[in-house]
């Protein structure tokens, strides 16, 4: 079971959500080069990993949803911070 889960629905569909995840994504990485390490995607779904992570960006026509894998005790007490940075960057891409 993931340490964070998320969803939100939107209506951009599959190719407007799926442009706006990677969007976000780059941007982690980009910011977070240290943190960050890696996004592969394979169809509809990114693995992002790194230092302290292991997460699954998942996009359909209707929702996007995330689990995070907090990896160590510094990470897993950072939870609350993380939850909430990546809450407000998918209510700033994906507004209700």
């Amino acid at each position: 079971m993931a340490d964070i889960s998320m969803q939100r629905n939107h209506p951009f569909g599959l190719d407007g959500a799926k442009g706006k995840l990677t969007t976000l994504l780059d941007g982690f990485k980009a910011r977070k080069p240290d943190l960050v390490s890696d996004v592969v995607w394979t169809g509809n779904t990114a693995v992002a990993s790194g230092k302290m992570f292991k997460a699954a960006f998942s996009v359909s026509d209707k929702d996007v949803a995330v689990e995070i894998d907090l990896i160590g005790f510094a990470a897993k007490m950072a939870k609350g911070m993380v939850r909430e940075q990546i809450s407000k960057q998918l209510d700033r891409e994906f507004p209700a």
